[in-house]
C-alpha cells in the first residue's frame, strides 16, 4: 500500500507527505480517532467564525441598518479572504503549522461562508438548507463508497486537479477583466453563457471535481494512518478534509443557484 501511495502522482497531498514518513513509536502514530477529533476541532472553529458573522451582522444592523452592516461585513470578508489564502499557502508548504494555519483558515472561512450563504439566501429561497443537505448526503455517499473499496484512478485525479487550477486561473482572469472593463463584449458573452443551461453543466462539473478531490482527501487520511505517520500529521489530514468539504459545499451552492436562476 505504501508503494502505491507514493507512486501515485495524482494526489499532491500524498506526494507532500512522502518526505515525512519515518519510523515512529506505535503509541505516537496517527490514528483515525485522532483525525476525527481534530476534524471536530476544525468544525468547531469554523462554527466560531459563523457565530462571529451573525454577531457582527446583528450588532451593526441594529445600530446602523442592514446596508451599513453589509458594507462592514464586505470589508471583513475581503480581509479574511486574504488572510485565509496566506494561511492555506503556509499550510501547504509547512504542514507542521496546520494547528495554527488550519485554525485561521477554518475560522476565517466560517465567517466568509456565512456572508456568501446569506447573499445566496436573499436571492434564492431555501437554497442554504438544500445545499447543506446535499453536501451532507454527498459526503456520506462518498464515505460509503470509499469504505467499500472504491478508489479514484491516478489519471482522473490528475485531470481533476488540472481542471481545478485552470478554473482558478480562468476565474482570476475573468475577475480582473470584469474590474477593468465590466461592460466589455467578452464579459457580456461569458455572463450570457454562464447564466444559461451551459452554466448549469459547468457547475455540475465543478461539483464532480469537488467530489473527486474529496476522495483524494480520504486517501490522505487513510495513508497518514496506514503508513504510521507521527500523530502530529493528524492535523494535516483533518485540515484536508475540512478544505475538501468547504469546497464541495460552495460548488453545490453554485449549482443550485444556477438551477434556480434558470427556472425564472
Amino acid at each position: 500500500m505504501a508503494n502505491n501511495f507514493f507512486e501515485n502522482a495524482g494526489n499532491p497531498r500524498a506526494r507532500k507527505l512522502r518526505s515525512f514518513v519515518q519510523p515512529v513509536d506505535i503509541n505516537y502514530a496517527a490514528t483515525y480517532k485522532g483525525v476525527a477529533m481534530k476534524t471536530v476541532y476544525f468544525v468547531l472553529v469554523m462554527c466560531a467564525g459563523i457565530a462571529a458573522f451573525f454577531y457582527m451582522d446583528a450588532f451593526y444592523t441594529s445600530r446602523n441598518g442592514a446596508e451599513a452592516a453589509l458594507e462592514m461585513e464586505a470589508v471583513v470578508f475581503y480581509v479574511l479572504l486574504i488572510v485565509t489564502l496566506i494561511a492555506s499557502l503556509i499550510a501547504a508548504f509547512a504542514p507542521k503549522t496546520v494547528p495554527v494555519t488550519g485554525s485561521i483558515y477554518a475560522g476565517g472561512m466560517g465567517f466568509c461562508l456565512s456572508l456568501v450563504s446569506m447573499l445566496y439566501a436573499q436571492e434564492f429561497k431555501g437554497i442554504i438548507v438544500e445545499a447543506l443537505v446535499l453536501t451532507i448526503l454527498t459526503v456520506g455517499c462518498l464515505t460509503l463508497l470509499y469504505s467499500k473499496g472504491v478508489r479514484v484512478g491516478g489519471r482522473l485525479k490528475t485531470a481533476c486537479i488540472t481542471a481545478l487550477f485552470v478554473s482558478i486561473i480562468g476565474g482570476g482572469i475573468y475577475g480582473l477583466v470584469a474590474i477593468i472593463a465590466p461592460n466589455s463584449p467578452i464579459i457580456s458573452s461569458i455572463n450570457a453563457i454562464n447564466n444559461g443551461p451551459i452554466g448549469i453543466v459547468f457547475a455540475a462539473i465543478g461539483v464532480f471535481i469537488a467530489a473527486i478531490l474529496l476522495m483524494c482527501d480520504f486517501d490522505t487520511v487513510t495513508e497518514t494512518v496506514e503508513n504510521g505517520l507521527p500523530e502530529e500529521y493528524e492535523w494535516y489530514a483533518s485540515y484536508a478534509l475540512i478544505v475538501g468539504v468547504i469546497y464541495l459545499y460552495l460548488k453545490i451552492l453554485r449549482l443550485l443557484a444556477k438551477i434556480q436562476g434558470n427556472r425564472r
